[in-house]
């Protein structure tokens, strides 16, 4: 099963590579690799299938994305939208019931994607085995994230300077902040 979901995943990337760059291609095929090459947990009653449909990392970031959208939550996906957002984050009990019905969804992202090795994998691993042809340019996102990786989870003013350095046109980029965002609200709400 493995190796058919190997696959499975790298024809995904493959079919999606005219819109994403070489690195960020790399980049995604990393982070997916090392999530499954760590196991991945699901309940004992789920199928192959289901499995099979829900396991690429960033789709299940965007699928918080859209969900987010949804609900009208996040008006859109540039950075104006982000910003706004993350200017709520902070507020007491902002998006707690949502948050919560997102989670009993999404089995997936709750269980495999709030590790610290996971976060460890996207934010240092894959991103410098990625883009190291391009560290002068992703030098302020990686102080950035370092900020992140050294908190217990992001603050609204570290997810705000992230969101003014991403460049929104890379899908990639976004959904780093997407599941930034995921991962404040996860161990925000986990912590109280």
């Amino acid at each position: 099963m493995k190796y058919t979901l190997s696959i499975f995943i790298t024809l995904f990337i493959l079919s999606c590579k005219s819109t994403i760059t070489e690195s960020e291609l790399e980049y995604q095929k990393c982070v997916n690799t090392k999530t499954f090459e760590r196991g991945i947990f699901y309940p004992l009653n789920t199928s192959e299938s289901d499995i099979k449909n829900s396991v690429n990392v960033f789709d299940s970031i965007k699928k918080f994305e859209n969900y987010l959208e949804n609900r009208n939550l996040l008006s859109g996906i540039n950075k104006n939208d982000y910003l706004s957002f993350i200017s709520k984050i902070d507020k007491t009990d902002f998006l707690k019931r949502e948050f919560k019905e997102f989670n009993n969804d999404n089995y997936f992202i709750k269980n495999n994607l709030t590790t610290q090795l996971f976060r460890e994998e996207l934010l240092h691993i894959c991103y410098f085995n990625s883009f190291t042809d391009h560290q002068k340019n992703y030098q302020k996102q990686l102080s950035i994230y370092d900020k992140v990786f050294m908190n217990s989870y992001a603050d609204s003013k570290i997810l705000t300077e992230l969101t003014n350095e991403m460049n929104f046109d890379s899908k990639i980029q976004r959904l780093i902040l997407t599941f930034l965002i995921y991962d404040n609200l996860y161990w925000k709400y986990k912590l109280e």
